[in-house]
Parts: C-alpha cells; structure tokens; sequence
C-alpha cells in the first residue's frame, strides 16, 4: 500500500480524490486493517475509514455490507491466542464503532442487522484469547479496549433496548473474570467500565438487575477470596479487581444522578470486599 497516498488523503481534511467514490478504496483499506505497520493500520487505513464513515462518504447501502465484512474480520483466526490475525479484528472492531455511532444518528440498519452487529460483538468479547496491549514493533492491539469502545457505541443506540443492556453487563463480568495470561494494563479496565456508564444513562435497565449484576461480580454468597488459588487465579482476580476499581472511580466522577451513585458504589464496595476483605 502506498503511505504517501494516505497520508495525502488525511492531509486534505480526509477528502475523497476527485473523481471517485470511497467504496472503490474500501478493499484496499481493508488490508491495511489486518498490517502488522501500526502507522498503515492506526494512523492511515483506520483514521481515513472513520473520517469517511463519520462524514457520511458511505451511503447506507454501502455501509450494510461494509459493516458485514468487518464483522466476519472478527472470526479471522479468533480463539486461536496469539497471532498476528489479532490486528484485523480489533482494528475492525474499531471501525465498526464508528459505524454504530452514525447508525445511531441515522438509522440506517434495520431492528435486525442492529442486533446481528450486536450479537458480533458479545461473540467477539467472548471468543478473543489474546488480550495483548501494546505489541512491540506491531503497535496496539488493544483488543478488550477496542471492543469495550464497540460496546460503548451499542450501549448508548437507542434501538439496543434493556435486555441487551443486562447481557452486555453479564458479557463483560464474564470477560474480566476469565482465565487468562495477560493483566489488563492499559486502561482497558476504563474502557470496559464506560460501557456501565453508558448503560446507566439510558436509564432502561432497572437499578435493582445493575445491583444484582455487581452482586454476581462479587461472587453471590460465596466471596470470591474464599476460592481464590494463588497463582492461576492472580491475572483474572486483577483484571476484575482492576476493573471493579475503574468502575468505581467512574461512578463517583462522572455527572450522574446522586440517587444513583448512593445506591451503586455500596454495591461496588461490596464487590471489591468479596475479593480482598482485608482491605476494607
């Protein structure tokens, strides 16, 4: 791919050359998505894709399809651990955040393909093993980060309605208590608990199923530091804890309702003193 073309594009206020149509890049753009170049992939194929998404360069009937083949990236070698594929998919993922947040505007998907896009979303949460953050000479995967960006987008669609809302916080507690390798290092503990934010502002989902979510988070009945097993259970005892403590700093920081928080963070505090009593 040729960089200087990208980076004449982006330069010229992410213009379209004349004469042509942004769906006759799309393939092109595509690639660049899965490059192991984090300039190609960051800084060009995925800064021009937004741009054109965000400035309405993809007509609907364009973006349908578009949306499909960023979808079917996630599949791309997922499950598998570490591997280069991973670029493709958290790079698709981002991408595809974008087109959910001009949906939102616009609506254009249909009640049905909101809902495909968004069961891709909680299947990719779900099915991605390599958590890495930043990859030395690849640049950012980011994988949790850019999916809890996805989620972010999805939770705040007026057309994602409570039960979905309910699912996304289940997916998400699922994901920080999975067995896994790789600690959540780089803020992506934030970009999780955004989501939480988003789905307390659309105010749909009744405060007492946000409750209970937190209530399961922490183990139910039995606290979670009673089946602790040093070792394989330090990384996702972190990750939750990490994002349990991110979830609580959003809470009391953010501009939500008094009421609310009043009725939350204990909750939070409940969670977090199911897994390290000792410290409260």
């Amino acid at each position: 791919m040729d960089k200087a073309f990208w980076r004449s594009i982006l330069k010229n206020e992410a213009a379209v050359p004349e004469g042509h149509r942004a769906i006759e890049y799309v393939p092109e753009l595509m690639e660049g998505l899965g490059s192991t170049d984090p300039e190609l992939r960051d800084s060009l194929c995925v800064e021009v894709l937004c741009n054109w998404v965000n400035d309405g360069r993809f007509t609907p009937d364009e973006l349908r399809p578009l949306a499909d083949q960023l979808m079917d990236n996630l599949k791309a070698g997922v499950g598998q651990g570490e591997n280069d594929q991973v670029f493709l998919r958290t790079f698709s993922v981002l991408v595809l955040r974008w087109i959910v947040e001009h949906d939102a505007v616009r609506r254009f998907f249909s009640p049905e393909e909101l809902k495909r896009v968004f069961e891709s979303a909680l299947r990719y949460l779900s099915d991605e093993k390599d958590l890495r953050g930043f990859v030395p000479a690849k640049g950012w995967a980011h994988s949790a980060a850019h999916t809890g960006d996805l989620l972010f987008a999805l939770a705040k669609h007026p057309g994602i309605g409570a039960e979905d809302l309910d699912r996304t916080l289940h997916a998400i507690s699922a994901k920080v208590l999975a067995s896994t390798p790789y600690p959540l290092i780089d803020r992506e503990e934030f970009r999780l608990s955004q989501v939480v934010i988003a789905i307390l502002r659309r105010d749909v989902l009744p405060l007492e199923r946000v409750v209970a979510w937190l209530d399961l988070l922490g183990g139910g009945s039995t606290p979670r530091h009673q089946e602790y097993r040093a070792g394989e259970d330090n990384v996702r005892y972190h990750n939750a804890e990490a994002f349990l403590a991110a979830l609580q700093l959003m809470l009391t920081y953010q501009d939500l309702p008094e009421s609310l928080k009043a009725r939350l963070l204990p909750a939070v505090h409940a969670a977090q003193k199911s897994f390290t009593p000792w410290w409260f």
